[in-house]
């Protein structure tokens, strides 16, 4: 090995050093391998140009002679050895560069591999030749390092990204190859060192060769076999008991979703037998008959006949109205619609029942003082529940006698005020706003008074009648329910009601609502005498709820 390949290869070494310690881009790895690199290009700039440099004379000043070419200087394949591991080096830091790093490490292992072999088989390259050749050490230490470099490139860079996992392709290449490039040069060592040494009969020689090559080649694919069918032996057992296994898990769950769906089923029948329950003893709260006012008047002289439509989203409603007497010529009028649909809502009804009945029993209740009342109660029970509901709602008293509305409202919907004589649709306005039932306790709602004349109709409603879609996202609003109330008032009050409807489904193009529809009419058929004249009487009645009232 030539004095300046040595200090090339120490100057290369403390680079790979410096690498290891997290300093391959620093100044001082760039300047060593500057330094290699020009030594080796002036080399080659000396073999092409025929022109000494006179930097190994420096080194080696009276160097024996091989030959024609002298002992101690770098060979130019050595030059171009030293340049390319120096590019390799150099893109080992850049990850754009990296990939370059495994490539040209192969080339400079290709080169030294070649040399290496020369010197097995007996026959060193260039030696004899006026090229100076490379010494076995010189090629065996390019190796190394070109095989350090392909390690420092790592797993994911060529060639080593197709040694590593465990498929076919890398365990093929880390057996089979390796031993047959072995397997290769046993087989030229043999044949050129010790059967070419025997004095026997080159056929002999020849087929002792072709035998041995055989044997090592059989043995070699044998090692494979075994291994790579080991492995696919192993392969099928884990996948045929993965199967197994699989079968097993799926009839498994095949059982247990059966035996869930059975229970799901059971308890979504009991769940269903519980609603229908809950469904009719809801509709069993509702008015079951209106009164006849006064309640003397047979049912068809009453002087205020009502209508309601009633339809829950669901199986039971967040809607609730209550008619009942409250004098021989008032009727009480109560509607609300609680937050919501479902159970949750519906038990709220139950309790805004049991606090009219309660609040309303004795004498002529005033709305608003009915409404703070039931305000305060609902409100004592829901913070004691630990929950938050609200309920919105409209409480009236009509008068036949006095030919006056009380009512007030607690954040619901304004009922509207048909005064057909007159040809105007009114929305019934009150003189505060106050909010829904059972958010605050301490709420007063006010009563407001309105005339009634004989043709009039007071229609109550929730907000699931008007608050609805079409397939364009418009939405019916509670102007568009007031044209539309306002547009048949004149009809008879079942037929309204109905064409009502009817222009509501035309506008969504269904027949359904999204939330709960409760409405309550009220027409005035006619005034009565103030109390003593000759609408009084003794006697009660009831209008039925068959030809009034309506289930949709």
């Amino acid at each position: 090995m030539a004095p300046s390949s040595a200090m090339a290869f120490a100057l290369l070494g403390m680079v790979m050093v410096l690498r290891e310690r997290r300093l391959m881009l620093s100044f001082l790895p760039k300047v060593l391998l500057l330094v290699v690199a020009v030594v080796a290009g002036g080399k080659l700039f000396e073999f092409f140009s025929g022109v000494s440099l006179g930097v190994e004379e420096l080194m080696v000043a009276d160097p024996a002679m091989f030959g024609v070419v002298k002992k101690g200087r770098m060979s130019p394949i050595t030059a171009l050895n030293f340049l390319l591991i120096c590019a390799a080096i150099y893109c080992l830091p850049r990850p754009k560069l990296r990939v370059w790093a495994g490539k040209i490490s192969v080339a400079v292992l290709g080169i030294s591999f070649v040399v290496m072999l020369g010197y097995l088989h007996g026959s060193p390259l260039l030696y004899g030749g006026t090229i100076i050749p490379v010494a076995l050490p010189t090629a065996t230490a390019f190796f190394l390092l070109g095989i350090s470099v392909i390690a420092a490139a790592g797993p994911e860079q060529w060639p080593l990204r197709s040694w590593v996992g465990d498929s076919a392709r890398p365990t093929l290449l880390r057996w089979f190859l390796p031993t047959a490039v072995i397997a290769a040069l046993v087989e030229g060592f043999l044949r050129t060192n010790v059967l070419g040494q025997w004095d026997f009969n080159p056929a002999l020689v020849a087929a002792l060769s072709t035998l041995v090559h055989t044997v090592l080649v059989t043995m070699i694919i044998s090692q494979v076999a075994r291994l790579v069918g080991g492995r696919i032996d192993k392969a099928e057992a884990e996948r045929n008991a993965a199967q197994e296994e699989l079968l097993a898990l799926n009839h498994d769950l095949e059982r247990r979703i059966a035996e869930r769906t059975r229970e799901l089923s059971a308890k979504n029948h009991e769940m269903e037998e519980e609603l229908t329950m809950a469904r009719e003893l809801q509709l069993a709260l509702l008015p079951g008959s209106f009164p006849s006012v006064p309640n003397s008047a047979p049912n068809s002289e009453s002087a205020l006949r009502f209508f309601s439509l009633y339809h829950p989203a669901g199986a039971v409603s967040g809607d609730f109205f209550s008619v009942f007497p409250v004098s021989e010529t008032a009727v009480g009028i109560f509607v609300c619609d609680v937050m919501g649909h479902g159970v949750r809502a519906a038990l709220v009804t139950s309790m805004l029942r049991a606090l009219l009945e309660q609040h309303s029993a004795g004498g002529q209740p005033d709305p608003g003082r009915l409404l703070t009342h039931i305000n305060k109660g609902l409100n004592s029970i829901l913070r004691n529940a630990g929950t938050t509901m609200y309920a919105t709602a409209v409480m009236m008293i009509a008068d036949a006698a006095k030919a006056e509305l009380l009512y007030a409202n607690a954040g619901h919907p304004k009922p509207l005020h048909l005064r057909r004589g007159a040809g105007q649709t009114l929305a019934l306005e009150t003189s505060e706003r106050r909010g829904a039932l059972g958010l605050f306790p301490g709420v007063q709602f006010a009563t407001t008074r309105t005339t009634l004349e004989q043709g009039d109709l007071i229609m109550l409603f929730t907000d699931g009648l008007f608050e609805v879609e079409n397939a364009e996202g418009d939405f019916y609003s509670q102007e568009d329910l007031l044209a539309t109330v306002s547009r048949h008032s004149q009809l008879p009050t079942t037929r309204m009601f109905d064409q009502v409807l009817e222009d509501i489904h035309a506008f969504t193009h269904r027949r359904d609502f999204d939330d709960d529809v409760c409405v309550v009419g009220i027409e005035v058929a006619r005034c009565l005498e103030p109390a003593g004249g000759r609408g009084a009487g003794s006697k009660g009645g009831v209008v039925p709820v068959t030809p009034t009232m309506e289930y949709f």
